[in-house]
């Protein structure tokens, strides 16, 4: 795996290439990856690529807040000739690493009972891979902040946690991060349908 720093070319080469062939319906502009590298915005950002020579084969994207400490997978994405081969595991892997000692690390997944982003089946089949791994469905209604001036919020989402992972999960905490991505990423309150109860629980779909 290889770590980015800001400035290198192969940020762009990313993004337009497999992040986009994946994410088209869900991207974040290329220029907020750049900007966060740079330190430029309220949380870390890491990128690291699986690389073939210069072919790039699958990226991960993920965040640490730093006010709650608290880590999020954004993107995990491999490259249709290298899938299958558990490329995708180990990218997830090295990120879960790389944050480990966060009192919580969480991902956003297309929820598979709402999602018109991709065919149902293929979202069950991400769920249900990633809790054979041990991670958890958070049991509250998540919207992802707008991801750039102009762009709607995403309320196609489920947020998941990580092991290891408290259950329930105490619900300020969780308030704190959901408080803290919102200021970071859009500069004010979370949206209101997302109520947290002072605990959360945590289930299999």
């Amino acid at each position: 795996m290889i770590a980015l720093s800001a400035g290198d070319p192969r940020i762009d080469a990313f993004h337009r290439g497999i992040y986009q062939d994946e994410f088209a319906d869900q991207s974040e502009p290329v220029e907020r990856w750049h900007a966060a590298l740079r330190g430029e915005r309220a949380y870390e950002l890491s990128i690291q690529l699986a690389l073939d020579g210069e072919r790039i084969l699958g990226g991960i994207c993920f965040e640490r807040y730093p006010r709650t400490g608290c880590g999020l997978l954004t993107y995990v994405v491999v490259a249709p000739e290298a899938r299958g081969q558990g490329l995708g595991k180990q990218l997830q892997t090295a990120a879960l690493d790389a944050l480990r000692g966060a009192p919580l690390v969480l991902g956003e997944l297309n929820d598979p009972r709402v999602t018109t982003l991709e065919p149902t089946e293929a979202a069950w089949t991400r769920l249900r891979r990633n809790q054979r791994s041990g991670a958890g469905v958070i049991e509250m209604r998540y919207v992802q902040p707008a991801l750039g001036d102009g762009l709607p919020r995403d309320r196609q989402l489920l947020l998941m946690v990580f092991p290891p992972f408290p259950s329930p999960i105490d619900g300020a905490r969780l308030r704190a991060f959901i408080d803290e991505l919102y200021q970071a990423t859009e500069g004010g309150p979370p949206d209101p349908e997302i109520v947290i109860s002072d605990l959360v629980g945590v289930v299999e779909l």
